[in-house]
């Protein structure tokens, strides 16, 4: 199983288990604290201390973005809980660095879980209809819709995927997301 699969896969046992793609209801379900407090130069992380799960998103951002984050933050502890556990220190570590294969993974997560196929099929329909159509539609990042595509192919979708967006799009501007 490839990595996009695998992530696919992750998404909907979780969906189906708990009947949400909220991340904000998934996060409460799976025991995952979300805290919000004033950050300068950073949108959202993910950690795990005394067995605490946690996720702390910029207060200063909108719903939306935080809902995205929140997603994104969300694949980090569904997928990579036994990587940050076994961290001493997080000293170094960069977590939006584009060759960071566990930031394509938490992207695909996030787009997995907040996107549904049908209204990717649906919005698709509208033969000409850009990235930026659907992500303006959808209410996300133009990146998500990449790798929503992406996703999509693993399952046999016929869809070209033109656009390819990297691990490290949502380091950019704090409020330009």
């Amino acid at each position: 199983m490839n990595t996009v699969e695998y992530v696919s896969k992750t998404v909907n046992t979780l969906t189906k288990k708990h009947g949400s793609h909220d991340p904000f209801e998934l996060c409460d379900a799976l025991g995952i604290r979300v805290r919000y407090m004033q950050l300068k130069k950073v949108k959202g992380f993910y950690f795990y201390q005394s067995r605490i799960r946690t996720i702390v998103l910029n207060a200063e951002l909108e719903e939306e973005t935080q809902r995205i984050l929140c997603a994104h933050e969300l694949g980090h502890a569904c997928l990579h809980s036994d990587m940050l556990i076994n961290m001493r220190t997080l000293h170094g570590y960069e977590p939006h660095n584009a060759k960071n294969a566990s930031e394509y993974e938490a992207n695909v997560f996030a787009a997995e879980l907040l996107i549904s196929d049908e209204s990717i099929k649906e919005l698709l329909e509208n033969e000409g209809e850009s990235f930026y159509f659907l992500a303006k539609q959808l209410s996300v990042p133009a990146e998500f819709i990449d790798f929503k595509l992406r996703v999509m192919k693993t399952k046999g979708y016929a869809i070209d995927v033109p656009y390819l967006a990297q691990s490290d799009f949502l380091k950019g501007n704090i409020n330009n997301i």
